[in-house]
């Protein structure tokens, strides 16, 4: 979308509008009752969008693609689905024990914070730019 609030009404014209009960997740006050101000939709059938979609890949769209964060398929799901069967092989897929440690990201999200990191993975790949 052209900014968040275009991106916020283009997935409702797919999804249609959320209930009370799939917007729970949403902490933001104003941004619920912007949402519940939008004219009502209804979810697109995704056959009708992807007529030449495999149906097992549009249920699988339909299991991934929901408003609701805590009602979406998972990764190990998505896995398991019949769509990719044949592709996984939960052997060779495991799972980590623990939680990722993304620690090394700690920092403050500043402009200029962000700036220097995206220089100096920039100069990594060409350090005789390096000043």
């Amino acid at each position: 979308g052209e900014d968040y609030l275009d991106q916020v009404q283009r997935v409702i014209a797919v999804l249609g509008t959320p209930s009370n009960e799939n917007m729970t997740f949403i902490g933001n006050e104003a941004a619920k009752k912007y949402i519940k101000n939008l004219p009502k939709r209804s979810r697109q059938n995704f056959a009708t969008l992807y007529q030449k979609a495999n149906p097992q890949a549009l249920d699988l769209l339909g299991k991934m693609l929901v408003f609701n964060p805590d009602k979406r398929y998972s990764v190990e799901e998505c896995l398991a689905h019949p769509y990719f069967e044949g592709l996984h092989n939960p052997e060779e897929e495991p799972l980590a024990e623990d939680p990722f440690d993304w620690s090394c990201d700690n920092f403050e999200l500043t402009k200029e914070n962000l700036q220097n990191l995206v220089y100096e993975e920039a100069i990594k790949f060409h350090p005789e730019d390096e000043e």
